[in-house]
């Protein structure tokens, strides 16, 4: 009865994390985090697989091949015990863009605990360092089953510590809450993992993995929810709700300025080189939005099109105009880096909020008003100047 529970507990963790690999297969988002936490998925599915399998084995263990396919089941469970935690290093590192993951360099050192806990566990065959069958089948740990779980748990622990720092640093605010969440990932398989060492026999393993795949599904699509997706930036629902904040916690000895912007002569991008450049360019927009915003702690969001909108608390002395111009040179900086045949400009608006301002719609038109002008007044400019050379 204990051996068909055993086996019931893990084929339900199998359901479970396939129910979550088909959701985000189906899933528009293509960043490299998003593909390492399916690969995760699939690692975790193996390895509560192999659980089964080594459940059903325990409860035929008359078969004459039992010592064989045990071990061969068991190497196959203690290795990707190893994988999961790796692969779940590599989705955490990714969400932070860690350069770990962007380096060559990162990621072959990041790989060496777990190439030794393979090797480890490879030669457990005439060793019997992690584990060991007997002529009966029966499994018995080895004396060096600690160096597993210490690798294991190193993965895990220090890519949530550094999550976790993440979420205390100021530059961060806009993903706190995301890395501190994700950053308790930990926990569940750790609880499990030292219930599994205790309890021996026992499935704590499998479900705790499933139950933190599903916590980071539930991160996932709430994340989906408030992010545009394809900037990665905020997206005009959560805008309005952080603008909604600001403008009920107003103090007048700070000031809250909305910046309203969009990128220049963005049709004659998409007419001239398609509509994939024109993506291109929103995305490179998009990047210069976000590592202004994060140097200075504002808020950045897509507004739709190719309209952005910064929300900034600054002190009364700061001057909005010296924003814009950063944010150009950034713009500009940024198409130059990735070999952009045309040059990248942003016309932008903006309104201090002031006891005039009612609602959200209010202070975001009058920052547009402030647009409107600035690209009205270029085209009179630009209507003189041919006027000019034609006379």
């Amino acid at each position: 009865m204990e051996n068909v529970l055993y086996c019931t507990l893990n084929v339900f963790c199998v359901m479970v994390l396939v129910t979550i690999l088909k959701k985000l297969h189906i899933s528009v988002d293509k960043r490299t985090s998003q593909i390492m936490l399916k690969w995760f998925i699939i690692a975790s599915v193996v390895l509560c697989t192999s659980d089964v399998a080594w459940g059903i084995l325990d409860f035929t263990n008359s078969w004459v091949a039992m010592p064989y396919l045990s071990f061969v089941v068991n190497s196959i469970y203690h290795a990707f015990t190893g994988v999961v935690a790796y692969l779940w290093f590599l989705f955490s590192e990714s969400e932070q863009d860690s350069r770990i993951v962007r380096s060559k360099l990162g990621l072959a050192i990041s790989i060496i605990p777990l190439i030794v806990l393979v090797g480890v566990v490879g030669g457990s065959a005439s060793t019997g360092w992690i584990f060991r069958i007997d002529s009966t089948g029966e499994y018995q740990r080895g004396d060096w089953y600690l160096i597993l779980i210490t690798i294991c748990f190193a993965y895990l622990f220090v890519t949530s510590a550094r999550m976790f720092g993440k979420s205390l640093m100021k530059k961060h605010y806009v993903k706190r809450q995301y890395y501190r969440s994700m950053s308790s990932f930990c926990i569940a398989p750790a609880v499990a993992g030292v219930l599994q060492v205790i309890f021996k026999g026992s499935p704590m393993l499998s479900a705790g993995v499933a139950f933190a795949a599903l916590q980071v599904y539930m991160n996932f699509t709430e994340q989906l929810a408030t992010v545009d997706s394809m900037t990665k930036l905020n997206n005009r629902k959560q805008l309005e709700s952080h603008l909604y904040n600001k403008m009920k916690s107003y103090n007048d000895s700070r000031d809250l300025t909305v910046f309203i912007m969009d990128l220049d002569y963005f049709k004659g991008i998409n007419d001239e080189y398609g509509h994939v450049e024109g993506d291109e360019a929103i995305m490179i927009a998009a990047e210069a939005i976000r590592r202004l915003v994060y140097k200075y702690n504002f808020f950045g969001s897509r507004y739709g099109g190719d309209e952005f909108v910064v929300v900034a608390e600054t002190a009364k002395d700061y001057k909005p105009k010296e924003f814009i111009t950063e944010l150009n040179n950034e713009l500009v900086k940024l198409a130059g880096e990735r070999g952009k045949p045309y040059t990248l400009h942003f016309s932008v608006g903006y309104k201090r909020y002031d006891s005039s301002i009612r609602d959200i719609p209010t202070f975001i038109a009058k920052a547009d008003e402030g647009l409107y002008h600035i690209k009205n007044s270029r085209h009179v400019l630009k209507a003189e100047k041919n006027a000019n050379k034609a006379d």
